[in-house]
């Protein structure tokens, strides 16, 4: 018997109208679930026919289970967001979607071709149906849902598109109905363009567990580790007076989640821009909306809006379907330059003003809809500076790579704290993958600044060394148990030892993200919980904590070396498909270079000197980055043997017949 998975996968030809199901099981060995699934598939799909533009959504096998945080799911396909390529890559979202897939039985769907008018995909038990949705054509997010509720009762799970993925926006996103979205990548676009408005999916089945005492009792303990231990939970507080008006509450962004971060809800918040009273969910990027203090350092979200406007202002681009963080930290700071600057100062006869929420709705209402200057900037900030050829120099300031908005790196980020030479492992991830990493990036950017001496609070950005919950001696102990190099956690150490966590946080995000687990809470290396600061629960170490759910949901006999090989071996076939798709080489990772050459936003407080990557360096420790990849130092390609190493041996063979590795 199977069990976490449910051993089928949907395939849906949009084009003929055809449906049919395919075995999961010879892909779960080597690509566990999710993110690792969907690489191995769409490799398969367009090996096959190189013209094939699948949309593919992937769950894990602890989706629908006990096990925290499991109800993720994977989007995969080629994104139009990519800059200068549309190459394949991948988004999450959470809610209820994926575990209702599951129950629904189903481990995923692979979406094919394109209708030619509006249609939905209705799944219920087992029993899927393509239906027109010209009726559906033309709503928002919002009205949708309740559209295919009010039709298909109030049990159905959906995930829908808005007008900006209707009209092709390279930032549309694809929603569910907690807020969390599919947010990088523009796959809303994907569904737009295959005319497929929603999913929607209902199902009473169960996902079995190979030991369920086993996986209640690992979770348990797990969850109970991670509500003490982890400085996000502690750290996480409400706000009396948004409980008092409008009922704030803890809200998980995924099923099982149970640990508090920043995910909030809100119920009966008047919308003074939209004139409708909202309910929802904040979380991730959506508070940033009202503006953000930078550490006093700039005004680069140095707007202000009160709560019940930037409140009203997500929910519209929820329901528009518009990518928050590059719309928030792409475009809108790069107007307010052209603005400031005298560069560019309105918009279709409307001033720039970033202080008005109204000058925001309207805006993302020209997004949507592709009307006026909207169409160029439905192409995101990044293509939209480069189109009208106004303010270049800043959005390059900005916005990191591959098309897009810097995001932990040291740079172009104004949030997210992190100092030099912490910010070179995330260079690192950044140069080779194909959209920004923070999947791989959180682990590492909390592990260095959260719980060292730089520590900072959630909620208030600041405290001392006396207060931080771990030494540099205890960090560099645990980043040689952890990496094999203590200089991984050495604030002085320059370019040493930021090759490996790279390697590690990286193969560990593609775990994550086949499983599914959560990104902000695992791996969890180190707990305020535990005298020595090392993370443990009821005998389980904290970085193995994703090796003991998957045993305890599947059985299978795997041990942590092969386990944790899956996500090399997933990362590396990612890389192979860049390889093949889009002849991607070493020269392509050092375009990231200027933009780490820039100085840094913060500066280290032992450094006390702003600081950029030095070029030179920066190449020699990409060069360490693939020796310990095992890929070509002088092309930053997979090579024939290293790939056969991970049973990637069919792979290894179609790119060494097209002389496109060694």
């Amino acid at each position: 018997m199977l069990y976490g998975w449910i051993g089928r996968i949907l395939w849906v030809n949009l084009s003929s109208g055809k449906v049919w199901e395919s075995d999961t099981l010879p892909y779960t060995r080597d690509f566990i679930g999710g993110r690792g699934i969907a690489a191995k598939l769409m490799w398969d799909i367009t090996s096959n026919d190189s013209s094939a533009r699948p949309l593919i959504f992937m769950t894990g096998p602890l989706g629908g289970t006990i096990a925290p945080f499991g109800g993720r799911t994977v989007v995969a396909g080629y994104a139009p967001q990519g800059y200068p390529h549309e190459w394949y890559s991948r988004s999450t979202f959470g809610g209820y979607w994926g575990p209702e897939l599951k129950y629904a039985g189903y481990d995923g769907i692979v979406i094919l071709g394109r209708s030619s008018e509006p249609v939905y995909i209705y799944i219920d038990d087992g029993k899927p149906e393509i239906r027109e949705a010209a009726s559906l054509w033309g709503l928002g997010h919002f009205d949708t849902q309740q559209e295919l509720k009010s039709i298909l009762g109030d049990q159905v799970r959906v995930v829908s598109i808005g007008q900006a993925g209707e009209n092709r926006s390279r930032i549309a996103v694809i929603e569910t109905e907690t807020e969390s979205a599919a947010g990088q990548g523009g796959f809303g676009a994907v569904m737009g363009g295959k005319q497929l408005k929603a999913i929607a999916v209902r199902g009473t089945g169960l996902v079995q567990v190979a030991d369920a005492d086993l996986l209640m009792r690992r979770s348990k303990a797990i969850r109970e580790e991670l509500r003490r231990g982890s400085i996000i939970a502690r750290n996480a507080a409400l706000d009396p007076e948004k409980v008092r008006k409008y009922g704030e509450r803890w809200y998980a962004c995924t099923q099982q989640c149970g640990v508090r971060c920043m995910s909030r809800h809100y119920s009966h918040v008047p919308g003074p821009i939209s004139g409708r009273e909202r309910a929802g969910q904040l979380h991730c990027c959506a508070p940033c909306f009202g503006g953000r203090d930078t550490l006093g350092e700039s005004s680069f979200y140095s707007w202000r809006m009160d709560f019940e406007a930037s409140f009203d202002l997500a929910c519209m681009a929820n329901d528009f379907g518009i990518n928050h963080w590059d719309f928030v930290f792409g475009l809108i700071p790069w107007l307010k330059h052209c603005s400031e600057t005298g560069v560019q100062t309105e918009l279709d006869g409307i001033s720039i003003d970033v202080n008005d929420p109204h000058f925001w709705a309207e805006l993302m209402r020209k997004i949507a809809f592709r009307e006026g200057v909207g169409n160029i900037l439905a192409e995101g900030g990044y293509r939209a500076a480069r189109e009208l050829n106004e303010g270049r120099a800043f959005v390059d300031e900005i916005y990191a790579g591959w098309g897009y908005a810097g995001h932990l790196d040291g740079h172009g980020d104004r949030v997210n704290r992190v100092v030099f030479p912490f910010w070179l492992t995330l260079g690192l991830q950044w140069a080779v993958d194909t959209r920004d990493p923070f999947n791989s990036s959180h682990g590492y950017q909390h592990a260095a600044m959260m719980w060292s001496p730089f520590g900072y609070r959630i909620e208030d950005h600041g405290k001392t060394e006396a207060e931080s919950p771990l030494s540099w001696a205890q960090l560099q102990r645990y980043g040689e148990r952890i990496y094999g190099s203590s200089s991984a956690f050495d604030p002085r150490s320059g370019y040493r030892g930021k090759a490996q966590p790279a390697i590690w946080h990286s193969n560990r995000s593609a775990i994550k993200d086949s499983l599914f687990v959560c990104d902000w809470m695992l791996p969890c290396m180190f707990s305020l919980n535990q005298e020595d600061g090392w993370c443990r629960a009821d005998g389980m170490e904290g970085i193995d904590f994703e090796w003991y759910l998957f045993t305890a949901t599947t059985g299978v006999d795997v041990g942590r070396k092969e386990f944790y090989q899956a996500g090399e071996r997933i990362c590396n076939l990612e890389r192979a498909l860049q390889v093949r798709d889009f002849n991607r080489t070493r020269m392509d990772d050092e375009e990231i270079i200027p933009y780490l050459a820039k100085k840094e936003w913060w500066e280290s407080p032992l450094l006390k000197e702003k600081m950029g990557a030095k070029p030179k360096e920066f190449r020699e420790l990409l060069s360490e980055f693939y020796r310990l990849r095992k890929w070509s130092v002088e092309t930053g390609r997979p090579t024939l043997s290293g790939l056969q190493e991970l049973n990637l041996g069919e792979e290894a063979q179609l790119l060494k017949n097209r002389q496109l590795i060694e």
